[in-house]
């Protein structure tokens, strides 16, 4: 059922992405990218081997740089105007395929990334509590057959020392600092950071808001423990005037069809969808009004 749903669903929307790009979005946006001193963003989850060596491909045929955290930092503090195209590359959660997937080609094409590691989840039985139920979860529980979702802080340690990587903050338990007070702010904020330093010895100065909810109260935290910067989900490009705490970025998903993942890396996948769930929406509300005209009936 599963297998048959996600079918259905990338049939679907590859043929929305097709149309996106026969339409010229995709090439405008694309256009976007390369004027006026800007940064694209882009973050991904576990990407299968295939999907991301394909996006690495799309972004180079087309005259992309990639940039380091540092690289991007600079530009947001110091005003220093980034390279043509530039583009950063981020991935959220330290997901066990990584190591298999992800890394080895990173490492081969030299390309620097970003991983964002929630720290308790790493350090304790590697759950995703959001993959195991919506209850709570204990971090240090023990699992049958040494199941994980997460890198071990071993193998943490050893792709730290990797050049090409950069890790960053995604809290300690993958919170949502929206749902919490400022003392579980502080604590998830804090503890995260003096965590991933103890094990990497490198000061860690990045941020990613889980599922990218944010109120704004996180930002005294982040001064306040020393983060220069904080990455949202929000669909926009990034330039020197961009908020270092609101940082954007494109979200790519995992197991999704190259078409739809190229309408992802340059913004115009997301406002697509956002207006087809509107008018769904504005359809279903009217369709409540006169029940008659829809066929609905009580």
């Amino acid at each position: 059922m599963r297998r048959s749903y996600r079918v259905f669903r990338n049939c679907a929307c590859g043929l929305l992405a097709l149309g996106l790009i026969a339409s010229g979005r995709v090439r405008h946006a694309r256009r976007r990218a390369f004027e006026g001193d800007v940064v694209t963003a882009i973050y991904f989850h576990k990407p299968n081997r295939r999907l991301l060596a394909r996006c690495i491909q799309w972004l180079k045929k087309y005259g992309y740089t990639f940039i380091s955290a540092h690289d991007l930092l600079e530009v947001l503090y110091r005003g220093k105007t980034p390279p043509r195209g530039a583009v950063w590359l981020s991935f959220d959660d330290g997901c066990k395929e990584l190591l298999e997937n992800i890394l080895p080609l990173i490492r081969k094409t030299t390309i620097p990334v970003t991983l964002f590691i929630p720290s308790g989840i790493v350090e304790g039985n590697g759950l995703f509590p959001w993959l195991h139920g919506d209850g709570p979860h204990d971090m240090n529980a023990s699992i049958d057959n040494g199941v994980r979702d997460a890198l071990t802080v071993a193998e943490l340690k050893q792709v730290a020392g990797f050049p090409e990587v950069t890790i960053g903050s995604h809290t300690v338990s993958h919170a949502v600092t929206t749902n919490l007070t400022g003392e579980k702010i502080r604590f998830e904020l804090g503890e995260s950071k003096r965590t991933l330093e103890s094990w990497i010895r490198t000061d860690i100065r990045c941020f990613a808001y889980p599922v990218g909810r944010f109120d704004g109260r996180e930002n005294s935290f982040l001064a306040e423990f020393g983060y220069r910067m904080a990455a949202t989900t929000e669909n926009a490009l990034i330039n020197r005037k961009t908020d270092p705490y609101r940082v954007p970025r494109f979200s790519v998903a995992d197991e999704i069809w190259f078409p739809e993942a190229m309408c992802n890396m340059v913004g115009v996948w997301r406002p697509a969808i956002d207006s087809i769930i509107t008018f769904l929406r504005r359809s279903r509300r009217i369709a409540g009004r006169f029940p008659e005209v829809s066929g609905a009936h009580k």
